[in-house]
């Protein structure tokens, strides 16, 4: 017989704790493991609602990867069945961030971090001093799988972008090398990225223009350990960090160190090696 579901988020909030708290003093039996395990509430009700799925997943995957209790804020709004179907088709899927810093220290366990010279640059303040933390809260990120260098004329694996970088481009708003296809990631420069396309990408989706912008190196970087296996696995992308006033940082090449890797160039830099992606925040 079905038990009673959980009324609200909140309710569910007081469950992973319980859960959480009984896996430490070893109170809870394997039988409840494996009906939370089910997506299941073990001390009560039955069948979780899409929400709970997706928040107690996510509370699953950061607390291992944490090796701490995560909390996990409810979804916003917008963050329908439907909306979700819609917007993974552009392979923008949801992740949340805590609001945690990825330190040099090794507290993280298999995780693989900025090289020691990004951390420098926060020291010496040539980027901004909060540049290593995560700023909490749900994301839709950019799933798309990048590409290895071509003499410069790669594209992303069946990109859906490629029709609004191509049209941007015809209208003369965004610029390209020689060799660079029409509707190609590459050879944007982050100033075309932040002013031009993701302002456009906000437009197409509905969202406003200070909610899309291209990852900040450490969004890169977690998102990679975390949620995209391939992530640092192509070659370089752009990011938003301002390095020193007219630089921003970009990086991530598989063969300079992959997700560790960063480095800077000017904004207005146009580079045939140089991708970008753009990212959705929901952050209040």
């Amino acid at each position: 017989m079905a038990k009673p579901a959980v009324g609200s988020m909140s309710e569910w909030s007081g469950v992973l704790k319980d859960f959480f708290r009984q896996i430490d003093d070893g109170s809870i039996s394997l039988e409840e493991i494996k009906v939370f395990n089910e997506h299941r509430n073990p001390f009560g009700a039955a069948v979780l609602s899409f929400a709970e799925v997706l928040v107690f997943g996510t509370v699953k995957l950061l607390s291992k990867k944490f090796g701490q209790h995560v909390e996990v804020d409810p979804l916003p709004p917008e963050f329908t069945e439907e909306n979700l179907a819609k917007w993974e088709q552009l392979n923008l899927k949801p992740v949340f961030l805590p609001g945690e810093e990825i330190g040099e220290d090794p507290k993280l366990k298999s995780w693989i971090k900025p090289e020691p010279w990004f951390y420098q640059q926060i020291a010496s303040g040539k980027i901004k001093s909060d540049s290593a933390r995560l700023y909490k809260g749900w994301y839709l990120a950019d799933f798309t799988s990048g590409a290895d260098y071509t003499d410069g004329t790669q594209v992303f694996n069946n990109d859906p972008l490629t029709p609004i970088i191509q049209r941007l481009r015809e209208e003369g708003k965004v610029g390209r090398c020689d060799n660079s296809p029409p509707g190609s990631r590459f050879a944007i420069t982050n100033d075309e990225w932040r002013d031009t396309i993701c302002p456009v990408i906000a437009q197409h989706l509905g969202f406003k223009p200070e909610q899309v912008r291209l990852e900040r190196a450490i969004e890169f970087n977690a998102i990679g350990n975390l949620y995209d296996p391939n992530r640092g696995k192509f070659i370089w992308e752009w990011w938003s960090d301002i390095f020193e006033d007219s630089s921003r940082l970009f990086g991530g090449h598989r063969g300079c160190g992959g997700l560790a890797f960063v480095d800077y160039g000017m904004a207005d830099f146009r580079s045939g090696l140089i991708a970008g992606r753009p990212l959705v925040s929901f952050v209040k």
